[in-house]
């Protein structure tokens, strides 16, 4: 047998390469790389500005290179106090009752959005054709169709699009795929994506606090619906949107595309072969919610050179229990990888079945990846380099959870025709 396929050095060597290579080094994240771009701040936009939005705007405007200049969100007590945040920083903001106007009023460079997922299309639709750039929270689209469009179009566009999956800024993940494709670890066959999280029963998953404020003459019910179901306004379905399939794929689209997209950087993966998906809801009843409170998926993925046979995915979310949190696990013949975006665990597997012996190592991440994903778009805006995480990316990632939401709507396993470039069932 042969020894010390890893060693603490050979791990060290390329934790450096890799966030050499991904740009994610310490120097590299923000400050020097930024810097040596110069040029005018970038001048942003902000589309939605409600707990995710207004938690990004927060980072952006402490941001040196930044200048948040308009604000756009149709709901009128959040429109004003982002633009209030903004002032608060020095800034100035003026706010806008939508993105079409705001795009046709303000003097930006690009948008930052953070709006419910079934509008996502039209947004990044708006914007490329007003020749801007765009962050796109994630998921990036709300069906495979829309995935597939937005390739397409960004392929004549040419703009930057960066997808708000920020585990592409977290420099462990670089680590783990230079140690999984290099072949430290062995031949992989299976991999595991995780999030399970809890609260009390009088406190259900996305039931977000109802601001004061906010009544159908604050919000623009009508633009909130876009292509959705035309329904009476109802206020927990537009501050709760989450739970409903009308306006996003459940688990699927708010915590699976995390973890697939976090698989899809290690293993190099891009689309599926299949995809099975199952959810129900057990928990959480209240208010007509549709999407499942606990939810399964596997997915299988064409070979690699260290998945020569190609490799399965197992995905697991539960909204009664967090004692295992999140994050991803990579099954190796030699080895196995534990890990989140805040910390690594290469775990040997025992001599006697392995063929190479590797040491046990760990190593923490000092990145925060919500910002360093924002300062990767700004600084691609300026440089026109690629972003960390571009529109194809966003397509694999969302595309795969849609293929699991329609197997279990369909009750069928659900293929993809990398050729055509679309799912279909036997």
């Amino acid at each position: 047998m042969e020894q010390q396929g890893i060693t603490r050095r050979d791990f060290i060597g390329k934790s450096a390469a890799a966030a050499a290579v991904a740009g994610l080094s310490a120097s590299a994240l923000g400050q020097v790389a930024w810097a040596q771009v110069g040029g005018d701040r970038v001048k942003a936009g902000w589309l939605g500005s409600g707990i995710r939005g207004y938690h990004l705007l927060n980072i952006a405007v402490d941001l040196p290179q930044v200048e948040v200049v308009a604000v756009a969100d149709i709901f009128e007590g959040w429109r004003d106090r982002a633009v209030g945040l903004v002032a608060e920083k020095g800034g100035k903001a003026t706010g806008y009752p939508d993105l079409e106007t705001m795009l046709a009023e303000a003097d930006i460079d690009c948008v930052v959005a953070a709006t419910p997922e079934h509008s996502h299309i039209l947004h990044i639709k708006q914007t490329l054709d007003a020749d801007k750039d765009i962050f796109i929270e994630k998921p990036m689209t709300h069906t495979w169709e829309e995935g597939v469009e937005v390739v397409r179009l960004n392929e004549k566009k040419r703009k930057i699009i960066q997808v708000g999956t920020q585990r592409r800024s977290v420099d462990i993940y670089y680590t783990a795929r230079d140690l999984v494709q290099s072949g430290a670890i062995g031949e992989i066959t299976q991999c595991k994506g995780w999030w399970h999280r809890n609260s009390k029963a009088t406190d259900p998953q996305w039931r977000y606090p109802l601001p004061e404020g906010a009544t159908e003459d604050t919000i623009n019910w009508r633009k909130f619906l876009y292509n959705a179901p035309k329904v009476p306004f109802d206020i927990n379905r537009y501050f709760q949107w989450r739970c409903y399939w009308d306006y996003s794929n459940g688990p699927a689209g708010d915590l699976m595309v995390h973890q697939l997209d976090a698989i899809n950087i290690v293993m190099g993966g891009e689309m599926p072969d299949s995809a099975m998906g199952m959810g129900s809801i057990y928990r959480f009843h209240e208010l007509g919610r549709t999407t499942p409170d606990t939810w399964n998926a596997i997915l299988e993925f064409p070979a690699r050179d260290w998945a020569p046979s190609g490799y399965m995915v197992q995905y697991s979310c539960v909204f009664s229990n967090e004692r295992d949190g999140y994050g991803e696990i990579f099954y190796g013949t030699n080895g196995t990888i534990v890990m989140n975006d805040r910390e690594m665990k290469v775990i040997p597997e025992p001599g006697h079945v392995a063929d190479k012996t590797i040491e046990g190592l760990e190593v923490a991440s000092e990145v925060w990846g919500d910002k360093e994903h924002l300062i990767n778009f700004f600084e691609c805006v300026q440089s026109r380099k690629e972003p960390n995480c571009t529109e194809k990316h966003g397509h694999y990632a969302a595309s795969a959870a849609h293929m699991a939401v329609m197997s279990h709507h369909k009750g069928k396993k659900v293929l993809w025709d990398h050729r055509r470039q679309g799912p279909y069932t036997l």
